[in-house]
């Protein structure tokens, strides 16, 4: 008994071990993925920067055709984002959020095709917005779609996800270290051998492999820094300065964008919009980076090139630039432009102290590199990548005791306003529970709408152990228990998961399973989510109230289906159809402008 036992072990061990090292080798290539996912988006960004600098401003308009440029981009995007690919729209990563949440890991296999092209787009006419969202959701799409490839459980497609999102973080940033934790802190939130090493080897493979095309020259150059033990109180002062000015772009941030998710306007034209309002407000500060991404004018702040009372404005105009690039639906992150807020706030909080301690503050400057991990912290609520990345991305660790201690108050204050939300996760909780929601809408919609039809059971004499072999081939936690056509109950990984794994080869599916928890199909959606909620169960079953045989089965993910059948029978923008007169124009202006252009070599 004792032999078989140790066997049984040795067996599990070599099982984890074979699942341990097949990561670790798809993680390497998705690594290379996306390296080379990062460097054709930092080239497309470079290409569309042309294109429109080059088209766009010629001529004695050429002043004035700042402001209409973001425009012409959100024309190009707007109709690209609603006619291929709606995943595609916003900052990348409450998307893979969600996907990961609610849609078991599984990425369209288009959405890295259709986020390079929109966000290039977008961050290459003007627009307010970042590289590391789309190239997050890039290469979060990619480690999907390998997950697909292989048919991995939801577990293991999770952690290629990561693996890939955090090597696009890394080879876009040159930050291997802080590309890895991103992942571990927002997304992940779990720590072990078999997601850990494939996730950092991804991002070292990807950082290495970018670096002989990129170059490794830091994305940020800042002034040599020493730590001053006696500047602490400003330290910490700056970091309640940056929980609370997080918190206003927040709020001002979700206003904007619910005002134009709000508006009676085609989806289609709304990234235009953003972009003329982009461009009114990015006109007069060009040169400071307050159109793009930004990184000029962060170096700007870095360098103490930026007085006072410009720092502000600048950090005002940034504000609502990227609110209005991003919250009309147009692409980009927000990584660059909540360095470039923290920077220029940070800069002016440094010329303050300087003026009211000058023997205290000797450099000033340096308050714009710590104010860019404090001000992240907080939006995104990532203190540790903080911590790490900015250091990385200046190659200047003395940063660090500085940088811990504002980011270790503003994320406190953070706290205070919004709790544990960040700007990602906000926009996450509303889209889950808008399926939760109990509209007139979601009334109509019956358990028949919703329910899956293909019906795997269990029988209740078969060996409990049988369970992980029928979890592994259908990919479900949960099964009916039939015998002879008559339901006896449901087994649930729930539930045997916490049964002694000693027991488990004596045991038969009868010992574990659960009483059905069932409904029938004229149920409406409100009720349904009633009865997961007092049950706390994953699925409930569909039964035909006369005979009480199986109908069908729903479960958690069935209830996003009920929510896209609501939204198509209420009153959605959905209804505002391209017209194919539009698609017609869009498609002559296209064409004539490719016939005239001649694209230039990038070096």
């Amino acid at each position: 008994m004792e032999i078989e036992f140790l066997l049984s072990v040795q067996i599990k061990n070599l099982h984890y071990l074979k699942e341990w090292a097949e990561l670790n080798v798809i993680a390497i290539v998705l690594g290379i993925f996306g390296a080379l996912g990062a460097i054709i988006f930092a080239k497309m960004i470079d290409y569309s920067k042309y294109f429109f600098e080059t088209i766009f401003q010629r001529g004695f308009f050429e002043a004035l055709s700042i402001i209409f440029i973001p425009a012409i981009g959100g024309l190009i995007v707007g109709p690209t984002i609603y006619k291929y690919c709606k995943e595609s729209k916003g900052h990348g990563i409450p998307e893979v959020m969600y996907a990961i949440n609610a849609k078991g890991s599984i990425i369209r296999k288009r959405v890295a095709f259709f986020k390079t092209i929109v966000s290039a787009i977008t961050i290459g006419s003007g627009g307010s917005a970042g590289r590391e969202g789309p190239i997050a959701q890039i290469g979060a799409s990619i480690g999907s779609a390998f997950g697909q490839f292989f048919k991995f459980d939801e577990r293991k497609i999770r952690i290629l996800v990561m693996c890939g999102l955090s090597s696009g973080l890394s080879a876009a940033f040159n930050t291997p270290l802080g590309g890895a934790i991103f992942g571990f802190e927002l997304i992940l939130s779990s720590f072990s051998p078999l997601s850990v090493i494939p996730i950092a080897l991804a991002s070292v493979i990807s950082v290495s492999f970018s670096r002989a095309f990129l170059g490794q020259e830091a994305m940020i150059h800042a002034i040599p820094f020493a730590f001053n033990p006696a500047e602490v109180p400003f330290y910490m002062l700056l970091g309640v300065v940056m929980g609370v000015a997080s918190y206003v772009f927040i709020k001002i941030f979700y206003v904007i964008e619910d005002s134009f998710e709000k508006a009676k306007i085609p989806f289609y034209y709304k990234p235009a919009i953003g972009g003329i309002l982009t461009g009114l407000i990015g006109f007069s500060f060009v040169q400071y980076g307050v159109l793009g991404g930004g990184f000029e004018g962060i170096n700007s702040a870095l360098s103490g090139r930026i007085g006072l009372s410009l720092l502000l404005l600048l950090f005002v105009a940034k504000m609502l630039a990227t609110s209005f690039t991003l919250g009309s639906g147009a692409s980009g992150g927000l990584f660059s432009p909540s360095l470039y807020l923290g920077s220029m706030l940070g800069g002016a909080m440094g010329l303050i102290f300087a003026q009211i301690a000058p023997n205290t503050v000797s450099y000033p400057e340096a308050y714009a590199l710590i104010g860019m991990g404090a001000f992240f912290a907080s939006v995104a609520k990532v203190p540790l990548t903080c911590i790490v990345m900015i250091p990385e991305m200046t190659s200047d660790y003395s940063i660090i005791p500085a940088i811990m201690l504002s980011v270790m108050v503003s994320y406190g204050v953070s706290i205070i306003f919004l709790g544990r939300s960040s700007i990602d996760t906000i926009k996450l909780d509303r889209k889950l529970s808008t399926v939760k929601s109990f509209s007139k809408d979601l009334n109509d919609v019956r358990a028949s709408d919703i329910m899956s039809k293909e019906i795997i059971s269990m029988e209740p004499d078969m060996p409990l152990k049988k369970f992980w072999d029928y979890v592994k081939k259908y990919k479900k936690l949960g099964f009916p228990v039939i015998k002879d056509g008559e339901l006896l109950g449901v087994i649930s990984n729930h539930k045997v998961k916490n049964i002694d794994s000693k027991k488990i080869p004596f045991l038969k599916i009868m010992d574990a399973m659960s009483p059905p928890t069932y409904v029938f199909p004229y149920d409406d959606v409100p009720k349904i989510l009633g009865i997961m909620d007092d049950r706390k169960c994953g699925r409930v079953l569909v039964l035909d109230p006369t005979s009480k045989q199986i109908y069908g089965i729903i479960t958690k993910s069935d209830l996003l289906k009920a929510y896209r059948i609501a939204k198509n029978r209420g009153d959605d923008e959905d209804r505002f159809k391209i017209s194919e007169e539009f698609e017609r124009e869009v498609s002559t202006v296209s064409h004539k402008i490719y016939h005239k252009i001649k694209w230039p070599k990038i070096k």
